[in-house]
């Protein structure tokens, strides 16, 4: 890892190699993130599952509000390749947030809230091919627990045949996403679950 100061106001230019986790959900927020280069990715953990949220790219910003109003991280962040960060720390957040008009700063927290609300319960929106296979995945689980938890006897045969059925077709589809990966131009929005941190 390599610091470089960016300036005398605490901000440092770190890169991190791939697999690097930069923070865990739970934890007290010090510092924002900026990407210069790489990518970041975004998960959060649900009843012991872990549930991919985002790929963060250069030029995003991330990790700013458990630092602007001092709340638990909401997610994990982990480097999905070698990346360049700018960190911007908490003390540097707090001095801006003291200087801005107070309007200002009310309307940050009051976007930062709905956010929250929306974060707890978002649902990833596809732009690959692959994002698209692992949300129909993600939605096959969803029906597992579903019939697990709250089967209908009468309906738990059928269901489990078709499940196996759609799984066989998932990978299917996993293996033409990932052989044409190259001809998608567009990139993943959302880390696949085998990116995440063990």
């Amino acid at each position: 890892m390599s610091l470089t100061p960016l300036d005398e106001a605490s901000i440092e230019v770190v890169t991190y190699p791939k697999g690097k986790v930069l923070f865990r959900q739970g934890e007290k927020g010090g510092a924002a993130f900026i990407v210069n280069s790489g990518a970041v990715g975004i998960y959060r953990e649900n009843s012991g599952r872990k549930v991919p949220l985002a790929t963060v790219r250069k030029g995003e910003l991330f990790g700013e509000m458990a630092v602007i109003d001092n709340s638990p991280r909401m997610a994990t962040a982990f480097t999905l390749e070698e990346s360049t960060l700018m960190m911007i720390s908490v003390e540097v957040m707090m001095d801006k947030m003291r200087k801005s008009d107070p309007f200002i700063k009310a309307l940050v927290h009051m976007l930062m809230n709905n956010l929250r609300s929306v974060h707890d319960s978002y649902t990833p929106k596809s732009r690959s091919l692959l994002d698209s296979v692992n949300a129909l995945q993600r939605q096959s689980e969803m029906v597992i627990r579903f019939m697990q938890t709250n089967g209908v006897p009468e309906m738990k045969g059928e269901l489990e045949a078709k499940l196996r059925e759609l799984e066989d077709v998932v990978k299917e589809l996993r293996a033409i996403a990932m052989t044409h990966r190259g001809d998608d131009r567009r990139n993943d929005a959302i880390p696949s679950e085998a990116d995440l941190p063990q």
